[in-house]
């Protein structure tokens, strides 16, 4: 009765550790639906931060540019 048991229990575990291709297609998408949602994220976080260097830029413009080389001439 044990052996018969321990064969059972072993064979449902077997069973139960085979990948189903229904479950790994929904994993797929799952997978490929979060991927997708990391690249909306993604894509929303640089045009924020090009719609904040429009109205504050990190760099000099060109005329401010110039104007520093005349003035470090000038020196």
């Amino acid at each position: 009765m044990g052996i018969r048991l321990l064969i059972f229990m072993c064979l449902m575990i077997m069973i139960s550790a085979l990948p189903n291709p229904e479950q790994r297609n929904r994993r797929d998408v799952m997978d490929t639906i979060k991927q997708a949602g990391d690249e909306v994220a993604k894509t929303l976080n640089d045009a924020g931060d090009a719609v904040v260097q429009v109205f504050k830029p990190t760099e000099k413009n060109v005329l401010d540019k110039m104007a520093d080389g005349i003035k470090g001439l000038a020196d």
